[in-house]
């Protein structure tokens, strides 16, 4: 049996020298990512709490909003859910639904207290949205 390490010694120099000659093209460096901005933004539906009276409905959509207010840096998905204030001072959140999501973190690192003088639950609807857009280039000066 004869050894055919020769051989293939000259089929590899054979290729090496193929893909030297061969023409390379740079590869283009990829475009620079589009600046966006974002936005999120807390809607709150006070419906249940105006049957205790618009002073105590404001105060309840306060309350909310200050729930909220943590969430500017809030980077997931839409969120929906239900926050219900109790008598007493207790922030509670009700049982997932088909149209509620989770509640985010931003919402959960709130102290659940609340400073409206309640004489039954108030239910409110909160939806947090994150809205994103691209910026207009910079004009030249």
């Amino acid at each position: 049996m004869r050894d055919s390490a020769p051989g293939r010694r000259m089929l590899v120099a054979s290729v090496l020298a193929a893909a030297a000659c061969a023409p390379s093209t740079p590869a283009a460096p990829p475009p620079p990512p589009t600046p966006t901005a974002r936005a999120v933004s807390a809607i709150v539906l006070a419906n249940q709490c105006a049957v205790l009276g618009k002073a105590e409905a404001k105060l309840a959509e306060k309350e909310m909003d200050h729930l909220v207010e943590g969430c500017s840096t809030y980077a997931g998905p839409s969120a929906r859910f239900t926050a219900t204030l109790l008598p007493g001072g207790v922030m509670q959140f009700g049982p997932p639904t088909e149209d509620a999501s989770s509640i985010p973190m931003c919402v959960l690192n709130h102290p659940l207290k609340h400073m409206v003088h309640l004489s039954k639950p108030c239910a409110l609807d909160v939806k947090l949205e994150v809205t994103s857009m691209p910026l207009p280039e910079p004009v030249p000066r």
